[in-house]
């Protein structure tokens, strides 16, 4: 029976939104409940956007180009067949340095390095896969932790917290956390709280490894052994105890007839000491790091029953002479939760001190301790046994967010949410993807449907369908929708109650199973390097045709979301085809034309909250002219370019050998200053010649970025060395300033005596009256006739050539070598002994 309140609540649901916010401001607190439960029913069912806002507390963001999927997916579950191709910029904005360190399950990585494929460890202490990982952008913000760890990341970096302020776990961006005020009370001191602190990590999880040394022994030898020598040393009593535990034979045993401290041999342990790669050089060697818990617990008792001691506080000390060895205990000990730190400890020579009798430098040493919050013994010893427990495990807090000089960096995903990054295991967040809350939604709309999604890598694929099946079960009694039993893996699952569910595959692999109603195609190339296959090519638009087009029902739709990464990708293959059904979405970066699908202006870019153009120029010259076309702005263009090809270059190169019976007519040295742009990377600097017959040849690029007084040096030592007649500068922008600064450079290494007495080239000043394709083609027509030859090899140049089209940027070393060359082939500009040069088509283009 429907009660008074369920008929208002539903009668308050037909309102429109305006009278619906009066209602709930005269409710009493019981109704005013009722509705804010209502509201966010209402938000669910809305769309994909408000129901991940309403499940994550309005963490998610959402941009007009997620409006566009929501839009698309609003239209499919309202009954209507869509195929929607979404071409837009790689996910970016939540990346890590690639410098920083992550732990993996085969030892130390660099971030940057990370492959899909990779386990790395997320906070619960359980492996997580690779799932994805971005393509590069900088990371700026340097976050320093209260145990002095620190990492740079991303502005837009995710961090799971624990806010103090309002005792609540938050999701926020680095960029946040660098507004706010991050410590309150005295620093340092008794009362002082890190406001923002990280969740906790629990010990690492892992088999047995098999070991070249048992782990106590090595923890043993590694805190009181012999350096070159299989043997350990300690007071009787201590050596009787620790003997008891090694699981070798002992040999002999001495005491120093001085300070009377047995030395005790172990036989055998010298080839596996030398196996782990731990003689003349003490550390903890990566494969440790990552045994079992049982293993590593075994090498911490080793290291703790010979340099390690328990303090009246109960905290666990171990002291070395060692930096790596103290850094190598303090990751071991972090592998087991703990917060470990390492620290430095000067000589200290009061005479009550026990660091003043410290035998090490002195007194010096490494220092590394750690609380057992576990109660959990750390060595064997029954003087180290820990009497009065600690059972608080105090929390990392943030304590500066500062800006930093950027790195190259990216992001990854991971099954589930967080992994751990850096030395200190610092638990991060992973981007979340667009192939997620949408189908979430959209089973919560038609429980009874099936939905597919493909990836290029089944795992990666896999990972949506875990993250989605994870959703469910957390809120799946708010959302409508359950699991059905027996049938909850991650890459295929179905509904309680329904014929619906997911399946998931990567792409060539086989989708089983009834039909989809929905198939969502996300990413389904790798690279540019899967990109550039004709076989990786083949196998995708077979797949395509004949796995996913064949299993979708009548009415299905389908929804492509990829970056463009050549012209023969899937999205190029699908408009090649035909594309008369399909609804095509091209988003890139920066608006090019008027008819964008967002209605930007020319120039607008994409995600102007999160990437303003000061960004976007950062990434383009990052992944240079053809990634930025391809990627960013999806316009692919051919690996080989539209003007010139390959063969007319590495067909035609000669030797330095094969240089040396030519003679010279002219040669010239080539600068193109970049309009004396501030920003521009580099300043073209090329040098050639040509001989008797017309045929010219390209000796140097000295190309790089330079400043006005470095360029000028840069091109006058060029102009000695290849014994050149005229400099060659563009008048355009600056020539009177460009020749200025050559007649500077040119009297400076007169007086240094570097001219050898040459007198200095003339200047050649071009005025270009044609826009840059009209000054290229000519260029490349003489490379296609075999008149050009590199002499050796110029890679730079040589791929600005071939993946320059004409509406690009032109590039600084290109602009260079097209000025070059036009002057070496004008006929006008020929000089006395060169033959009749009858070639005219270079004729005007000045």
């Amino acid at each position: 029976m429907t009660t008074a309140l369920e008929q208002q609540v539903a009668v308050y649901r037909t309102l429109p939104a305006d009278q619906r916010t009066q209602i709930a401001r005269l409710a009493d607190a019981e109704t005013r409940a009722a509705l804010a439960w209502a509201e966010k029913q209402m938000a669910i069912e809305r769309s994909p956007g408000a129901m991940a806002s309403a499940l994550t507390g309005g963490r998610e963001w959402q941009a007009r180009h997620l409006d566009l999927i929501d839009q698309a997916f609003v239209r499919i579950a309202n009954g209507e067949r869509m195929r929607v191709l979404l071409n837009m910029p790689p996910r970016h904005g939540k990346q890590v340095a690639d410098s920083e360190q992550v732990l993996t399950t085969k030892g130390w990585k660099r971030h940057g390095d990370l492959e899909v494929g990779d386990y790395v460890y997320a906070p619960s202490g359980d492996p997580v896969m690779v799932e994805w990982v971005s393509g590069p952008s900088d990371e700026k913000m340097r976050v320093t932790f209260n145990d002095g760890e620190t990492v740079l990341v991303h502005p837009n970096h995710e961090w799971s917290v624990y806010d103090r302020s309002c005792g609540k776990w938050r999701t926020v961006e680095t960029h946040y956390l660098a507004t706010q005020k991050l410590h309150s009370g005295p620093q340092g001191r008794r009362g002082g709280r890190y406001r923002f602190q990280l969740p906790p990590v629990a010990p690492l999880q892992n088999p047995d490894a098999d070991l070249p040394v048992d782990p106590y022994t090595l923890g043993v030898w590694l805190g009181d052994g012999t350096t070159g020598k299989a043997s350990f040393c300690g007071m009787a009593e201590d050596v009787d105890h620790i003997s008891a535990r090694i699981p070798y034979k002992l040999g002999a045993r001495w005491v120093h007839p001085d300070t009377g401290v047995h030395y005790q041999y172990i036989k055998g342990l010298m080839a596996p000491l030398r196996a782990a790669g731990v003689l003349s050089r003490k550390h903890i060697p990566d494969n440790y790091l990552i045994a079992s818990e049982g293993q590593r617990r075994a090498l911490v008792a080793g290291l703790v029953d010979t340099d390690g001691s328990l303090g009246r506080d109960g905290r666990i000390r171990f002291v070395s002479a060692s930096e790596e060895l103290a850094a190598g205990v303090r990751d071991l000990a972090r592998t087991l939760g703990y917060r470990a730190n390492l620290s430095w400890r000067p000589p200290d020579v009061r005479e009550r001190s026990i660091w003043g009798g410290h035998p090490l430098r002195g007194g010096s040493c490494w220092v590394v301790d750690w609380t057992p919050h576990d109660g959990l013994p750390q060595g064997t010893l029954p003087r180290k046994a820990i009497k009065h427990p600690t059972k608080t495990k105090r929390r990392v807090g943030f304590a500066t967010v500062e800006p930093a000089p950027p790195e190259p960096g990216r992001c990854i995903q991971v099954e589930g949410s967080l992994y751990l990054v850096g030395r200190a295991l610092i638990p991060t967040h992973n981007s979340a993807r667009a192939a997620r809350w949408a189908p979430l939604w959209y089973l919560a709309r038609h429980p009874d449907h099936r939905i597919m999604i493909a990836s290029y890598a089944a795992k990666l694929a896999e990972g949506h369908g875990r993250w989605i099946r994870d959703s469910i079960r957390e809120h799946g009694d708010t959302i409508g929708i359950n699991l059905r039993y027996g049938s909850q893996a991650a890459n295929r699952f179905d509904l309680v109650g329904t014929e619906g569910g997911l399946v998931t595959a990567g792409v060539g692999g086989s989708l089983t199973g009834m039909g989809a109603n929905v198939a969502i195609v996300d990413d389904p190339l790798k690279d540019a390097k899967d990109a550039d296959s004709p076989v990786k090519l083949a196998t995708l638009w077979d797949w395509w045709q004949q796995v996913i087009n064949t299993r979708m029902e009548p009415n299905g739709s389908i929804i492509v979301i990829q970056t463009r990464w050549s012209e023969n990708d899937l999205a190029g293959r699908i408009l090649q085809s035909g594309a008369e059904d399909w609804t095509v979405l091209n988003l890139p970066a920066i608006a090019m034309t008027e008819g964008d699908p967002l209605g930007r202006s020319v120039g607008e870019p994409l995600w102007p909250e999160r990437f303003h153009r000061k960004h976007l120029d950062r990434f383009k010259k990052d992944v240079g002219e053809r990634g930025w076309w391809a990627l960013y702005q999806q316009e692919p263009r051919p690996l080989e370019g539209g003007v010139w090809k390959w063969p007319w270059i590495t067909e035609n190169r000669i030797s330095a050998a094969a240089f040396r019976g030519v003679d010279l007519t002219r040669t010239l040295v080539a600068i193109d200053t970049a309009g004396g742009r501030e920003d521009s990377d580099e300043v073209g600097l090329v040098g050639g010649g040509r001989d008797a017959t017309g045929e010219m040849y390209l000796l140097a690029d000295k190309s790089m970025k330079m400043g006005a007084a470095e360029w000028g040096r840069a091109a006058c030592l060029l102009a000695i060395e290849l014994h050149a007649d005229a400099f060659v500068v563009e008048a355009n922008f600056g020539g009177d300033m460009a020749a200025q600064i050559l007649r500077q450079a040119w009297a400076e290494l007169q007086r240094e005596g570097l001219t050898g007495g040459m007198l200095m080239p003339r200047i050649i000043e071009v005025t270009a009256k044609v826009g840059k394709r009209l000054r290229a083609e000519p260029v490349a027509q003489l490379y296609e006739n075999g008149h050009v030859h590199h002499v050796g090899e110029f890679p730079g140049l040589e791929v600005q050539y071939v993946s320059w089209i004409p509406g690009m940027d032109s590039p600084d070393r290109m602009d260079a070598a097209v000025h070059l060359l036009t002057e070496l082939a004008d006929p006008a500009a020929a000089s006395v002994g060169s033959a009749p040069y009858r070639d005219h088509r270079l004729s005007g283009r000045r």
